[in-house]
């Protein structure tokens, strides 16, 4: 653990670290027109959206208000159209009315008796039902520990102070608003994406044999806040062989030894939306003759994808589009071990953004999506023995698809001209010599 930090330390000495994000990402207008749309589905109700109880706001607190400070409340009108802004100490009322377009501005003391005084006008109040905070994965009202989520907590005490009100899930509603990405929003993870690719090529630049999986991670947070980023956003996972096709593992503890491919799943966060990127690359920058016939088939599937993703069409509906495509090549996805010939999931304000099915949803311009096909290769008795996975972040336009991650190096040939060049870690070997 000591080494992670000294390691970060000295990047940090060597070359200084960008300041973070400060609240009031876009312009007042932009939140108050979310707010707006969200009226229109709750004309017989308030809905009433909760903030975090710790340093980094939930996403649906930020989508609707972009206010940071933890413990705050919002309440949202559906039948007078108004907004109330509950937080737990109000500095400069002015400035928050300007950042956020709310005009009522309460202090977290008043909220029991302002929700309270809703009694003579409705019994509804609508709420998300499954926890926002960034990171959670939803497991229904209980947590794994079997706590209440935050969400049914609150409920929970409402109901007991007042019996009077019923309880919806607005959840569905939310997502509907958040999978189309506005023209701001888009513009902010353009830069998202900008600020992760380069990260990815500075890994790249410095990935060495007998590195630590860690050492890579700890590289790729430096270069996302080095260039304006938050940090991750999403546990990063970096695993080399023998565990690179374990999605789910972030131990990033094994030592990567020559000959061992790398496969990171690494985005970064910028203004609180988040990009989702993987990689494949040989921890000594040559490729063996079977690393490059399985890239040139997954770098032409994922290609084979982004020219059929555009408005209109279904997930479930790409596979023979795409097959079609890959047919004119050789390429048999069958045949081959490929999968995941879809949208896995939306991206946003979090890796698994909120929304719809991202599978038989009907794609729409403004959506942003991963694209992230991969190949397992098995052994007589199923075990993967062998694989490959790319994944970008593809954004669906008026008239096809526009890949947010480009910058990041796919082919053969761009990675291993890439890994040759001087990374950081070369100038720091250098400084030290």
């Amino acid at each position: 653990m000591r080494k992670k930090y000294s390691f970060f330390l000295l990047l940090i000495f060597l070359f200084g670290l960008s300041s973070p994000s400060s609240a009031g990402i876009f312009d007042k207008a932009e939140y108050k027109s979310r707010r707006e749309k969200l009226m229109k589905s709750i004309p017989d109700g308030i809905a009433l959206i909760i903030g975090s109880e710790g340093k980094k706001q939930n996403s649906n607190f930020i989508y609707f208000t972009g206010v940071e400070v933890p413990y705050s409340i919002l309440i949202i009108d559906g039948m007078k159209k108004e907004s109330i802004l509950f937080l737990p100490t109000i500095e400069s009322r002015e400035k928050i009315i300007e950042e956020t377009g709310v005009t009522t501005i309460m202090p977290v003391s008043r909220f029991a008796r302002q929700l309270a005084s809703y009694q003579t006008q409705t019994d509804i109040i609508y709420t998300p039902f499954n926890r926002s905070d960034s990171g959670y994965v939803p497991k229904g009202i209980l947590d794994p520990d079997n706590r209440l989520s935050r969400e049914m907590s609150l409920i929970s005490q409402i109901k007991e102070r007042i019996p009077f009100f019923r309880f919806k899930d607005i959840s569905r509603a939310i997502g509907e608003l958040r999978v189309i990405k506005s023209p701001a929003e888009i513009k902010v993870m353009r830069e998202s994406a900008r600020i992760s690719s380069l990260a990815h090529i500075e890994v790249l630049r410095s990935a060495r044999p007998g590195m630590y999986e860690w050492e890579l991670a700890a590289l790729f947070e430096y270069t996302i806040k080095r260039l304006g980023g938050q940090g991750f956003g999403y546990e990063p996972i970096v695993p080399s062989v023998p565990r690179w096709y374990d999605s789910h593992y972030s131990e990033n503890s094994r030592k990567i030894e020559d000959g061992d491919m790398v496969m990171p799943d690494v985005g970064g966060e910028y203004n609180y939306y988040v990009v989702d990127i993987s990689a494949t690359f040989p921890i000594n920058g040559k490729f063996t003759p079977e690393q490059k016939r399985l890239n040139r088939i997954i770098c032409a599937v994922e290609k084979a994808m982004r020219e059929v993703f555009r408005p209109g069409i279904r997930s479930i509906d790409m596979p023979a589009e795409v097959q079609a495509i890959l047919d004119k090549q050789g390429i048999d996805m069958e045949k081959e071990g490929v999968y995941r010939i879809e949208a896995n999931h939306w991206i946003g304000l979090d890796v698994h953004d909120a929304g719809p099915s991202s599978r038989t949803s009907y794609f729409k311009p403004g959506m942003v999506l991963a694209c992230d096909p991969a190949i397992k290769i098995r052994d007589k008795n199923g075990n993967v023995i062998d694989g490959v996975k790319i994944e970008n972040t593809v954004l669906i336009t008026e008239d096809g698809c526009e890949n947010l991650t480009y910058l990041v190096p796919r082919t053969v040939e761009e990675i291993e001209k890439v890994m040759a060049e001087k990374g950081i870690l070369d100038f720091i070997k250098e400084q030290n010599k």
